[in-house]
């Protein structure tokens, strides 16, 4: 279960807060206008519901994790139900982090988690997704067709060190991110869909019987 929400804290890795940092670098000079189109598209679509892979590489401890499952976003708000390896599910409603984990219909842990700094800056996702000045902290360090490879304009304040961007048929095809500890998160979305998600996605009530503890 620790290993679990370990994954869970590396996907809700938080962006670094906007920062006025004058930053002379070439790189700067790039534009990173593509991508920002598609995400003002997804911005203004009541949700966005996509299939996602991901990997988690911690290279400090040399393991490799894999899971997929169903993503959906509105409005700052996230859920991930993950169908593989494991059934898990975390539900992000802007105030609280729930995560379920279920051993089989009989066995199931919750864990509930106050998302305070969550709310200071968002998750690098939710940042993407839902904040339109979210590159002005970013350098644009190279743009290779549809791959855009961003560093934080101040690695200080910023838990992501690197991010990666690949586009496909303009839609986002892959998130991937490094952060301080060179701890590499990897999203590979398909099946990308904007239009209206059941309220409900983005709401979460224990299941009766479920073992709930708070961090």
């Amino acid at each position: 279960m620790k290993m679990k929400l370990v994954m869970v804290l590396l996907f809700l890795v938080p962006a670094m807060a906007t920062a006025k940092v004058a930053v002379k670098e070439k790189a700067s000079k790039l534009s990173p206008k593509e991508v920002e189109s598609v995400l003002a598209n997804y911005r203004k679509a009541p949700a966005v519901q996509a299939k996602v892979k991901k990997t988690v590489i911690q290279q400090t401890m040399g393991t490799e994790m894999k899971s997929q499952g169903d993503f959906y976003f509105s409005k700052g708000k996230m859920r991930f139900d993950i169908s593989e390896p494991d059934r898990t599910t975390l539900v992000y409603d802007g105030k609280i982090i729930w995560f379920e984990s279920r051993l089989d219909q009989e066995h199931i842990t919750v864990t509930k988690m106050r998302a305070n700094q969550l709310r200071k800056s968002d998750s690098i996702l939710a940042a993407l997704f839902d904040r339109k000045d979210v590159f002005k902290s970013f350098n644009l360090l190279s743009h290779k067709k549809d791959s855009y490879v961003f560093a934080p304009k101040d690695k200080k304040k910023s838990d992501v060190q690197k991010l990666e961007i690949q586009l496909k048929e303009k839609e986002i095809a892959s998130i991937a991110y490094t952060d301080q500890i060179e701890n590499k998160v990897i999203l590979d979305f398909s099946d990308v869909t904007k239009g209206k998600v059941a309220k409900d996605k983005f709401t979460y009530t224990p299941p009766k019987g479920a073992e709930v503890t708070e961090q």
